[in-house]
């Protein structure tokens, strides 16, 4: 062997481990959810040698991993140019574009990834989150059905398909309420129970029904609605609650609730009118939601109400509320919000619908299961005089 010869396999075995060792820990940090790191790691392999298509790969899944769908997108279609039957990037390429909200161009990447590769759980989990980000659920369903059915472990697939059908199974919600606001007045005690049925992918209805008890007085009252998805972006719920021989819940209450989403931003209105025995509230406004990377949300909310008494005096008051939520983990989400104002709008009564209050409440919902959710709260109030108001809530939701 001549002395060339032998330092060039010399230089192959000292250096052929570094590039596998870089790449495993490249996806060690990846799984482990070292996503920035993981990235620098990738793109220096691809920049030592811009045929490694799989580290590519990897530059634009934890660009998505990361809430970056856009430059995931530039990244899969570079790979596309060169090897355009890469199902890998034709996955990727069309869930970047669920995310992006533009479903046409999912649809063209991961057809083309399906007619290649029909019986890959991976192809067939992205079709299903496509035909859910196009609201038709049932067709989705099958998708996740069918992944699962292939790959039983696929904890991808499982996870979408529970998610979805507990979104779409029917639910029954109960709600319990105490209120303590000082020792001169009664605590408030209050159940409220709540049955939503789907009847079909656009419309559920619903039933509702709420007991106070408070200040001397035992009060019921007993209503419904329906929900109606009009497109995949629109939202829309309407109903009434009526009440007999109330003297602090509403004699009638109907409510209008709509939203509209584009993007991360979502668009909110809502209508309220209440009877009382012996005044009326109007109470209306709009509100926007921002999503943010990670499954925070921000929340602002105005409304302007309008109270009437049976002597015609007349009051108008000002709501703001601002709110923060997010997840704590796979299964807790908690959340924050400050009221100035009317707050509650689901449990109006009649002693705090005429004057501006601060109302601080924390809440928490632990998802058990896909099908139960554990709901707590607690909340603050300050009213005028001086009076403090403490809260806390219990809930619980099944569906099945």
């Amino acid at each position: 062997m001549s002395l060339i010869s032998a330092a060039i396999l010399g230089v192959t075995l000292l250096a052929s481990p570094q590039a596998p060792d870089q790449r495993a820990e490249a996806e060690r940090m990846a799984n482990s959810g070292a996503y920035a790191a993981a990235l620098k790691q990738f793109q220096a392999l691809a920049a030592a040698n811009p045929d490694d298509v799989e580290a590519r790969v990897w530059i634009a899944r934890l660009h998505a991993r990361m809430g970056r769908p856009e430059h995931a997108a530039n990244v899969y279609r570079s790979i596309l140019a060169v090897q355009p039957q890469h199902v890998d990037a034709l996955v990727g390429l069309g869930n970047a574009f669920v995310s992006l909200g533009r479903l046409q161009e999912a649809g063209d990447a991961l057809n083309r990834a399906e007619a290649l590769a029909a019986d890959r759980p991976a192809v067939l989990t992205a079709q299903g989150r496509l035909h859910q980000a196009a609201n038709h659920n049932t067709l989705a369903l099958a998708y996740y059905l069918r992944a699962i059915a292939l790959d039983p472990a696929n904890a991808d697939a499982r996870a979408a398909a529970d998610a979805l059908q507990a979104s779409r199974a029917h639910r029954v919600e109960l709600e319990y309420d105490f209120q303590h606001v000082d020792a001169l007045l009664e605590d408030a005690h209050v159940g409220t129970i709540e049955v939503n049925a789907r009847v079909n992918d656009a419309v559920r209805i619903f039933g509702r029904g709420q007991a106070q008890s408070a200040f001397g007085f035992d009060e019921q009252r007993a209503g419904g609605g329906v929900e109606w998805s009009v497109t995949r972006h629109a939202w829309l719920r309407a109903g009434a609650l009526f009440g007999a021989d109330t003297a602090f819940l509403p004699e009638s209450e109907g409510f209008v609730e709509a939203s509209i989403a584009h993007g991360r931003a979502r668009g909110m209105v809502e209508l309220r009118k209440a009877n009382f025995e012996g005044a009326d509230l109007w109470l209306g406004g709009p509100g926007l939601a921002i999503a943010f990377p990670g499954g925070v949300e921000a929340s602002a909310r105005y409304y302007r109400g309008r109270a009437t008494s049976i002597g015609f005096d007349t009051s108008t008051t000002d709501t703001i509320a601002l709110g923060v939520e997010g997840p704590f983990g796979e299964r807790l989400r908690l959340g924050a919000v400050f009221t100035h104002g009317i707050d509650r709008l689901d449990w109006l009564t009649l002693d705090r619908i005429t004057f501006e209050a601060d109302t601080l409440s924390l809440n928490a919902s632990y998802n058990f299961t896909p099908f139960t959710t554990f709901e707590a709260g607690y909340a603050f109030q300050s009213r005028p005089g001086d009076l403090q108001v403490h809260r806390a809530r219990a809930g619980f939701i099944f569906r099945f």
